[in-house]
């Protein structure tokens, strides 16, 4: 996404009310460490920030930590001719949160999606 996004092409997908869930590389790297060092987890664990955005959200945050308008939204029917089946994976999105991890006691560094965009970019 950070090409169009620097060149000024970047925008929502579709309507953009979609889910996206994100995690900061720190928070991912240390869930997985942690996960490691729990005999109790058991299972399958989403390993996403607690706060899951929309990809309207998600675009407006990108564009305002690259300094750049993010105003092209990419239409549905663009995908699907481009990507096929593979396009629902961007169009269909998930509200994922991490309750298991959460409730194991790990706790995030990053869980404001604008704060992380800024210090990754």
């Amino acid at each position: 996404m950070l090409l169009p996004f620097k060149l000024g092409l970047g925008g929502r997908i579709s309507h953009g009310q979609q889910y996206m869930p994100w995690i900061h590389l720190h928070d991912i790297a240390r869930l997985f460490i942690f996960l490691s060092q729990h005999e109790s987890a058991q299972g399958v664990f989403n390993g996403t920030a607690p706060n899951p955005v929309t990809n309207q959200q998600f675009t407006k945050a990108l564009g305002t930590a690259l300094n750049r308008p993010a105003i092209f939204p990419v239409p549905a029917v663009v995908l699907k001719a481009a990507f096929g089946e593979m396009s629902e994976l961007l169009l269909g999105g998930q509200k994922a949160v991490p309750e298991k991890a959460q409730a194991l006691g790990f706790e995030f560094f990053y869980t404001d999606l604008q704060t992380t965009l800024n210090s990754v970019v």
